[in-house]
C-alpha cells in the first residue's frame, strides 16, 4: 500500500512530522518549567480563565492520542486500500490535519503556561 500511493506516503511522513513536534514541544517548554511549579494549566476558558490544572505528565494525553490515531488511521488505510481506495485515501488526508489540529492544541497548551 505504501508503495504504490504517493498520497498515502507523503501523508504518513507528514503525519510523523506533526506528532514529532506535539511531543516534542511540552518536552522542549513545559517540562523545565515542571521543577518550579508541580501542576500546570491543561485547559483555558475564555470566560473563566484557567479552568483545569493537572501533574505535569498530563501534558503528554494529546500527543499520546494522536499516536493512537495515527496508528488506527493507518490500520483502516492498510485493510481498505484494496477494496475501497477512496476511503482509504479519506483517511490519508485526514491524519494530517488530526494531527495538525492536535498540535495547534499543544502548542496553545503550551501558550498558556508561559
Amino acid at each position: 500500500m505504501f508503495t504504490s500511493s504517493a498520497l498515502v506516503r507523503l501523508s504518513l511522513l507528514l503525519s510523523l512530522v506533526l506528532l514529532f513536534a506535539a511531543f516534542v514541544l511540552p518536552v522542549w517548554r513545559i517540562l523545565p518549567l515542571a521543577e518550579d511549579e508541580p501542576f500546570i494549566a491543561l485547559h483555558y476558558n475564555i470566560y473563566l480563565g484557567v479552568d483545569r490544572f493537572g501533574p505535569v505528565w498530563h501534558i503528554f494525553f494529546i500527543p499520546i492520542l494522536g499516536l493512537f490515531f495515527l496508528l488506527l488511521n493507518t490500520v483502516i488505510q492498510a485493510v481498505s486500500f484494496h477494496r475501497q481506495k477512496t476511503l482509504s485515501l479519506f483517511f490519508a488526508v485526514a491524519t494530517p490535519l488530526l494531527q495538525l489540529t492536535l498540535l495547534a492544541a499543544m502548542a496553545l497548551i503550551v501558550i498558556i503556561n508561559l
